[in-house]
């Protein structure tokens, strides 16, 4: 590969162009003095020392004294950029510590806002990892009660947020779930539905299974409702989640979850029915 190429490569992962020069330019040779490394560089003699020193400071590079000379020689690549990486990684923990000492005050400032227009209720999202990490934020700081109508595709895949279950149950937090069994279509498939049923089952939640849901629909509290919606219009077909804030729509959205809970059945029921109908076991 092309030196070029190869400074341009390495860039990205941290590192100037004038790092990146110096470092390949050490690799080639066992120890140099800052003033033979200008030499063999584009870097010049009033620059050379900056850029050695931000070399050493990443540890890419070590600075020894020999007969009175600092000698430069450069850490092999695999160390090296592990500990470019190691740094980086360090500076993103050091921000997250940051940040979990504020979240609590700024979530309360969020809480408390003065809503005034009708578009504050609602938050659209068509980004898969925002509306997971809002609607995970959401379940984590109920207060009373979690519905869901559980049917795929899922923001959260099935038995990825079982902890985050437990957590509720065990803050006394109601949680109830109706599962579309549809797609449930061989035996094997059902048998995963109903294992991950009695997953959640086993850490408190309140399960029942039925054939169809009419929508993708979380309601919170009686008072947020997270409603997602397939795109059937685009070729690669996505989630757009919609997050409302607003008591009366939440209540009815609660009136029309009891309605199918009514109609749904048990996990054990679902199984006899099954059964029933194969005349085969369906979980072992």
């Amino acid at each position: 590969m092309e030196i070029d190429d190869l400074i341009n490569k390495i860039q990205p992962i941290g590192i100037t162009r004038r790092e990146a020069e110096v470092y390949i330019a050490l690799l080639k040779n066992s120890a140099l003095t800052a003033g033979e490394i200008a030499k063999i560089t584009s870097v010049s003699l009033n620059k050379i020392y900056e850029v050695l020193q931000s070399l050493v400071k990443k540890k890419m590079c070590t600075e020894n004294f020999l007969n009175g000379s600092k000698l430069f020689s450069c850490i092999e690549p695999h160390i090296a950029f592990k500990n470019v990486i190691l740094k980086y990684q360090e500076e993103i923990d050091r921000k997250k510590e940051m940040y979990l000492d504020v979240e609590e005050s700024l979530m309360e400032i969020y809480k408390d806002r003065t809503l005034k227009t009708p578009l504050d209720y609602i938050e659209v999202l068509s980004d898969r990892g925002q509306a997971t990490d809002r609607f995970l934020s959401i379940e984590a700081n109920a207060d009373k009660e979690i519905l869901f109508f559980s049917k795929g595709p899922y923001v959260v895949e099935l038995g990825e947020n079982v902890s985050k279950v437990e957590n509720a149950c065990n803050s006394q937090v109601k949680v109830k779930s109706i599962y579309e069994s549809m797609d449930a279509k061989t035996r094997e498939e059902k048998n995963n539905l109903i294992r991950l049923i009695r997953r959640y089952e086993s850490v408190g939640e309140e399960a029942r299974i039925i054939n169809e849901l009419p929508i993708k629909l979380v309601i919170v509290d009686e008072s947020i409702s997270i409603v997602s919606l397939l795109d059937n219009v685009s070729i690669n077909p996505s989630l757009t989640t919609m997050i409302v804030h607003h008591n009366i729509f939440a209540k009815s959205q609660k009136t029309l979850f009891e309605l199918y809970w009514d109609k749904a059945i048990t996990v054990d029921e679902y199984i006899a029915t099954q059964m029933e109908k194969s005349k085969e076991k369906i979980i072992v």
